[in-house]
């Protein structure tokens, strides 16, 4: 795994690579940084390239100066973007929280580019719209004292207020911090929770309403203690999908990609090679 910059759509873009092959890409859920994945990369680029990018405004990106259209569109063809920049005509995309709402618009504007898709933990895909918001006034609260006070210490309470229980990743905490504390890092997070709390009832910025027509092999994975979405939620988007498997985790939250990420690991690439992962709901 190595660190790369390039200028995607005139941002600036930090992205981890690793392996070769198809190429699958790696959303992150918002006020996260790239390496969130870090327990997930070379796991899973034994068979293929893994590229998972701080998205516009987090991270080492660059922010837009303004998010025209809402944020989740504008990330979701940046992720694109990305990918033809890389030399990539197809690939597959796996998004978390609102790294799935992204993989979903990726999937939905583009689905001849998208072989294959996993959804993790994603109420901005899977909730009733109308009560978004509220959800993420509370990921806000939670997120935003990371960058009000980059310490190990908060970042240590607020991912252990979105898991089960509170993972061992002092390692990738400390890789978070310089990101938070970098100048205009938290105004950069706040515009973009504001922006999706707006847009997230928009037919024009949301998958909720146009799940039918994602029909490319889809895994929904979630962890049965998520307390920002449910299960209930995911399983009756799966059944409105053409070919989805449902993968839930016991004891495990938000975050399951890290939380369970050996057994993680082993159902991505089992599906990502056509295998059956979980259970098939569609």
């Amino acid at each position: 795994m190595k660190a790369q910059f390039a200028r995607i759509d005139g941002l600036l873009t930090r992205y981890f690579i690793a392996g070769s092959g198809p190429l699958l890409m790696l959303v992150h859920p918002v006020g996260y940084p790239a390496e969130i994945y870090a327990r997930n990369i070379d796991a899973l680029s034994h068979a293929r390239t893994v590229v998972a990018l701080d998205l516009p405004g987090q991270g080492f990106s660059e922010a837009p100066a303004q998010w025209r259209p809402a944020p989740q569109v504008a990330m979701a063809r940046h992720v694109s973007a990305l990918a033809s920049h890389l030399g990539f005509e197809r690939f597959s995309i796996l998004g978390s929280s609102l790294g799935g709402i992204v993989a979903a618009l990726v999937a939905l504007h583009e689905p001849a580019r998208v072989e294959r898709l996993v959804l993790i933990g994603t109420g901005s895909v899977f909730n009733e719209p109308s009560g978004q918001p509220a959800v993420l006034q509370r990921v806000y609260a939670n997120g935003s004292r990371v960058y009000a006070d980059p310490s190990i210490d908060t970042l240590r309470s607020r991912i252990a207020n979105t898991c089960f229980a509170a993972p061992a990743a002092d390692d990738i905490l400390l890789a978070h911090l310089s990101a938070y504390a970098l100048p205009g890092a938290g105004e950069a997070y706040r515009r973009i929770v504001e922006g999706l709390s707006d847009t997230i009832g928009d037919p024009e910025c949301s998958a909720y309403p146009f799940l039918e027509r994602l029909t490319m092999p889809t895994l929904i994975v979630i962890g049965d203690e998520d307390t920002r979405t449910s299960y209930a939620a995911h399983r009756a988007g799966g059944l409105r999908m053409r070919d989805a498997q449902m993968l839930r985790f016991a004891q495990c939250g938000h975050l399951p990609f890290l939380e369970c990420a050996d057994a993680f690991n082993r159902a991505v690439n089992t599906f990502l090679d056509e295998g059956a992962v979980g259970e098939r709901i569609a």
